[in-house]
C-alpha cells in the first residue's frame, strides 16, 4: 500500500467535503418496521426453533460469545421481558444493516416475518409443542469456521488502562504466524478473553519492515502490547484481515495472502464504561488454504478529519453530519474493481451511516444503511452479488452522531466537544473489500 503525505491528502479531500449531504432519501427512515402477525398459534418446535438457530445460535448457543445461552423454550421464559425488549427494538439480532439498501450474505438479521414469528411465539407464553412438527431442514446457521488451521493468542494477559478522563483503551498486540509456507487466510473467528471490556477488534498482517517498527513499538512498551490510538499506532502498510467479533469463512473463495514470517496484529478497543478494568488474553483462529481469490481493502474517510479538531462535534449538538465523497484510485489504480462488503466503523457518540457509489452518470448506488448504529457490534456485511466500480465511479460515506446528554457513553456525563482524536473521540470511517479480479 503507498503512503501519502498527510498534507497532500488534506489538500484533496477538502473539496469533496463541502456543501450539504447527500439528498438521496434513507430507504432505511422511509420503511416503518412491520407490525406482528398476531393471532397464530405458534410453538417452539414448528415455529421458533429454526429461526433462533439461525439467528440466535451463532451468539447464544453453549460456545458463543454472549453471556447466556437461547437453546430451549424456558431460557427465553426466563428472560422474556428482556428478549421481547430486544426484538421490537431491534437491538437483536446485532445485526445494523438495514435490507432495504441491498441483498446480503452471511446475515444473522430477522426478516420482518421472522421477527414477527418471534414475537407471537413470546406473547403465547412460549409453548414447546410436538417435536414432531419440527421442520425437515433448519436453515443454516450463519457465521463461524468450517475449521480452524490456525489459533493465535495474545502472548499475555493485558488489564485495559484508558487514560484519565476516557472509558477506552484501543492496545496494539503482535503475534508470530507459525506456518512455514505461503497460503491465503480464508476465515477468521475471534474468542474474547473477557467479552465484557472487548468491544471490538480489527485483525491484520504485517511484513518486513513493517513488521520490525510494530515489534520495536511492542519492546519498548512496558505494558502488554502498546498504544493504538488513532489507528495502529505509527504502524504502516497494515493488510487488514477483518474487523469483527461475529467471524466467520469468506464467501466465494476469497482470501487473504499470508506469507511465512508474517506477524498479526491485534488493534483490540476495550471499553470499560460498564463493566470496570478486566483482565483479557483475546484468540483469533485462522482457517487457512493454499489457493483463493485474493481480495483488498479501501478505507472510506476524510484524511482531513484526522487533523486537530477537524472532525468536531460540539457539546449538546444532536444531529451533527460529516460526509466525503471521493474517487479511490490510490487504492484501486484507477481500474474497475468489484466489491465484496463493506464495514462501517464509528464509535459511541454516532448514530447513524450511509455507503454509496456515486457512478459517473450520477446514479446512486446503496452499499450499506445502518439506521440505528450500536457501538461494539462493527461487522463486514457482505454483499450478495459483488458490486463492479468502474474507474469513474466515487464512493461516499456519510455518519451522524449526537453529543447530547442524554447519549453520553458515561452516564451522567456532562457533554464536552469531541472530535476524531483526543481521549472522547469518535470517528467516521468504513472499509469496503474489493477484488481485481472478476467473480
Amino acid at each position: 500500500m503507498r503512503t501519502w503525505p498527510l498534507a497532500l491528502l488534506v489538500a484533496i479531500a477538502l473539496p469533496r467535503c463541502k456543501g450539504s449531504p447527500d439528498e438521496t432519501p434513507w430507504c432505511s427512515l422511509a420503511r416503518p418496521p412491520a407490525a406482528p402477525d398476531a393471532g397464530v398459534a405458534r410453538t417452539w418446535w414448528r415455529d421458533a426453533k429454526p429461526i433462533v438457530d439461525a439467528r440466535c445460535g451463532r451468539c447464544h448457543g453453549a460456545q458463543g460469545i454472549a453471556p447466556f445461552t437461547l437453546a430451549r423454550p424456558s431460557d427465553f421464559a426466563s428472560r422474556i421481558g428482556e428478549v421481547r425488549r430486544s426484538i421490537e427494538d431491534g437491538t437483536m439480532p446485532p445485526y445494523l444493516a438495514a435490507p432495504c439498501c441491498t441483498p446480503y450474505q452471511l446475515g444473522i438479521g430477522l426478516a420482518p416475518a421472522e421477527r414477527a414469528t418471534l414475537l407471537d411465539w413470546l406473547a403465547q407464553g412460549t409453548p414447546e409443542g410436538d417435536p414432531r412438527d419440527a421442520p425437515d431442514a433448519s436453515t443454516p446457521r450463519a457465521g463461524g469456521l468450517s475449521r480452524t488451521d490456525v489459533s493465535l493468542r495474545m502472548p499475555e494477559e493485558y488489564l485495559p488502562a484508558p487514560p484519565p478522563g476516557s472509558t477506552d483503551d484501543n492496545r496494539c498486540f503482535v503475534m508470530q504466524w507459525p506456518l512455514d509456507r505461503g497460503g491465503y487466510i480464508t476465515g477468521l473467528d475471534v474468542a474474547p478473553g473477557a467479552r465484557e471490556v472487548v468491544h471490538h477488534l480489527v485483525v491484520g498482517a504485517l511484513t518486513g519492515d513493517d513488521a520490525a517498527v510494530a515489534e520495536q513499538r511492542d519492546r519498548e512498551d512496558p505494558l502488554p502490547g502498546f498504544s493504538c490510538n488513532g489507528g495502529f499506532g505509527g504502524v504502516r502498510n497494515v493488510t487488514l484481515l477483518g474487523g469483527s467479533l461475529l467471524g466467520g469463512d469468506f464467501p466465494s473463495g476469497l482470501g487473504h495472502r499470508i506469507e511465512p514470517g508474517a506477524r498479526i496484529l491485534l488493534n483490540i478497543h476495550y471499553s470499560t464504561a460498564h463493566h470496570g478494568a478486566m483482565f483479557d488474553r483475546t484468540e483469533v483462529r485462522f482457517k487457512v488454504d493454499s489457493a483463493a481469490r485474493g481480495f483488498e481493502s479501501v478505507s472510506l474517510v476524510n484524511p482531513a478529519w484526522l487533523v486537530a479538531d477537524a472532525m468536531r462535534v460540539p457539546a449538546g449538538e444532536a444531529d451533527a453530519t460529516f460526509f466525503y465523497q471521493f474517487r479511490p484510485t490510490v487504492s484501486t489504480g484507477g481500474q474497475r474493481v468489484w466489491l465484496w462488503n463493506v464495514t462501517a466503523h464509528m464509535h459511541e457518540f454516532a448514530t447513524r451511516q450511509r455507503v454509496m457509489i456515486v457512478r459517473a452518470d450520477g446514479r446512486r448506488e446503496c452499499l450499506l444503511e445502518i439506521p440505528r448504529w450500536r457501538f461494539g457490534w462493527e461487522q463486514p456485511y457482505w454483499f450478495a452479488t459483488p458490486k463492479v466500480l468502474e474507474p469513474d465511479d466515487e464512493l461516499y460515506i456519510e455518519c451522524h452522531f449526537d453529543n447530547t446528554a442524554a447519549n453520553q457513553p458515561v452516564r451522567g456525563a456532562t457533554p464536552r466537544d469531541i472530535a476524531w482524536g483526543g481521549n472522547n473521540q469518535d470517528m467516521c470511517a468504513a472499509f469496503v473489500a474489493f477484488a481485481r479480479e472478476a467473480p
